[in-house]
């Protein structure tokens, strides 16, 4: 039987944790699987949590940090902890939807594909509110790499979508990506560039969640992460120059769909204390900004998160679906 381990890469939010492992055990539907929790928090603050559910759910493994590893390296010790055929890594806030882990766990046991994307939905702080769906398109369970890549290569930096051969994973090497925020997405993109194909499960099978408390946990560093997609594009494009033209165009798609020089993405990372002078140093100084563009977000960087509280929750209230 191919073996399927749920991988959650977990810091300081146990009631989360606890609503994520439970949704993959409710989705299981009584498929045997495995849940590897790599621990973060470096104290006991997941400790009790824990100790309940493996207590009933014995089938539960995890390991608890003496150091803070940061999200990028913890996602990567979460699938080296997994020792099944495939690893599918899900955040500690996100949850599976009914049935979804079943239905993978059966797709695995008549496939050998190396990289499974996993459709998803954004939802809010009520993960029944459907707000969008990452890929809204029809077609084949499939794509050709180049198509994926340079189209969709941004829907992979939600873990939850990523479901990967363990052995093909190995075959790849984090340290090209280290510091990206993005070395899970620059490992599966050469898996999928040297499969040639995507297999795509387009039902939702992840609810992820885009808002309330703490709905980033890297928002200290927003645009660190943005300009951390590029280079883990570049790094991949040097590993893989046969794809060069849809991992530059991957970065293009990225910029496009988050606009992530624009003002209005500036001042809502503001408004939630994700965007300050530090970072506008950093990184947006010496971008290829208009003057004007490059004052205001200057202007921005210093300005109180609460002036812009109330232009972004209307903005909120007036793109949530009817």
């Amino acid at each position: 039987m191919t073996t399927l381990g749920i991988c959650i890469p977990t810091y300081r939010r146990p009631e989360f944790l606890r609503r994520c492992i439970l949704s993959a055990i409710a989705s299981a539907q009584g498929q045997s699987i495995r849940i590897f929790i790599a621990d973060d928090a470096a104290d006991g603050t997941n400790d009790r949590v824990l100790a309940e559910l493996r207590a009933t759910h014995p089938f539960i493994e995890a390991h608890r940090h003496s150091v803070n590893l940061g999200i990028d390296d913890n996602i990567q010790h979460a699938v080296n902890l997994c020792d099944c055929d495939y690893a599918w890594l899900v955040g500690e806030d996100d949850t599976f939807l009914p049935g979804a882990v079943a239905r993978m766990h059966s797709r695995l046991q008549v496939s050998s594909e190396t990289f499974v994307f996993a459709n998803y939905a954004y939802v809010g702080e009520d993960p029944a509110l459907t707000i969008a769906t990452a890929l809204d398109v029809g077609g084949d369970d499939s794509m050709a790499a180049e198509d994926f890549l340079g189209q969709y290569l941004w829907a992979a930096g939600f873990i939850g979508a990523c479901v990967v051969r363990r052995s093909a994973w190995a075959g790849t090497d984090a340290a090209p990506y280290k510091g990206s925020y993005y070395t899970h997405v620059g490992r599966i993109a050469e898996i999928v560039a040297d499969a040639g194909r995507v297999a795509i499960v387009r039902e939702c099978s992840v609810a992820n969640r885009v808002e309330g408390t703490d709905a980033f946990t890297w928002k200290r560093d927003s645009y660190g992460v943005f300009f951390g997609f590029l280079a883990m594009c570049h790094a991949a494009a040097t590993r893989r120059p046969r794809f060069a033209h849809a991992f530059a165009q991957a970065g293009e798609t990225m910029e496009r769909r988050y606009r992530w020089l624009s003002l209005r993405l500036a001042m809502r990372l503001r408004s939630e204390r994700g965007y300050d002078l530090t970072q506008y140093r950093r990184y947006l100084r010496s971008a290829k900004l208009g003057t004007a563009k490059r004052m205001a977000m200057l202007v921005i960087s210093i300005s109180p998160p609460a002036v812009f509280k109330p232009l972004v929750a209307a903005y909120r209230l007036l793109r949530r679906p009817a």
